[in-house]
């Protein structure tokens, strides 16, 4: 079954950057790790409520793009709820494996627009309570571009077995963390469409350095 909405994440050009940003905006590292197979860094940041993964290869490939590329959920039986995404039939990136880190298994698909879904089956916990010291009170939503809105509501409210809640636009919740469905934004880099930050206070918009974008939210 399918519990937690874990985390978002993606590659990074300039990991001391990256994590510079995400200070500013009150985040704090929870997790480092090098992972020596793959000579990639792996830094979960929380922000308030939220957990970022940032992952830098430190072998530059010219040709990799950069951004926030998935959004990963915990499950309590990897191979089951892989299977049953699959059988219906949703596309497969990745058969359940080791990972990368050690830390427990993991496997990726596709949801109807394209969204990098990756589960999680591991013993760790990385999030820590929630940081109320920064200008941020929580991570409200992680906006995905959803230009067959039915399908990604299917997926998310049926499939992932994800709580609606009432709000101007599709959003889903499970854990303390939820997605929110973008019919008709503006068009983004990736199909993660922004971060919905809730602020303490009205501030302006923001993108991290790969261009990722923040939207401070009041409520």
């Amino acid at each position: 079954m399918i519990y937690e909405l874990n985390h978002v994440g993606g590659r990074v050009r300039d990991l001391d950057a990256s994590l510079a940003f995400y200070a500013g905006i009150g985040a704090e590292v929870v997790d480092r790790l090098f992972m020596t197979s793959s000579r990639v860094n792996r830094v979960h940041v929380q922000i308030a409520t939220g957990l970022v993964e940032l992952l830098h290869n430190e072998d530059p490939d010219p040709e990799a793009s950069y951004g926030l590329n998935h959004v990963g959920f915990m499950t309590d039986d990897l191979d089951a709820d892989y299977a049953r995404l699959i059988g219906l039939g949703y596309a497969e990136l990745s058969a359940p494996r080791t990972a990368s880190s050690g830390q427990g298994r993991l496997a990726f698909l596709a949801d109807p627009n394209g969204v990098r879904i990756e589960l999680l089956q591991r013993s760790e916990e990385f999030r820590v309570p929630p940081i109320a010291s920064g200008p941020v009170r929580r991570l409200s939503f992680i906006a995905l571009a959803a230009p067959d809105l039915d399908a990604a509501i299917e997926f998310y409210g049926t499939h992932l077995g994800m709580e609606r809640v009432e709000s101007d636009q599709p959003t889903f919740r499970i854990g303390d963390d939820a997605v929110r469905l973008c019919e008709s934004f503006p068009p983004a880099a990736t199909p993660i469409n922004h971060l919905g930050l809730l602020a303490t206070e009205p501030r302006p918009d923001t993108r991290d350095p790969d261009g990722n974008r923040m939207a401070f939210v009041q409520s």
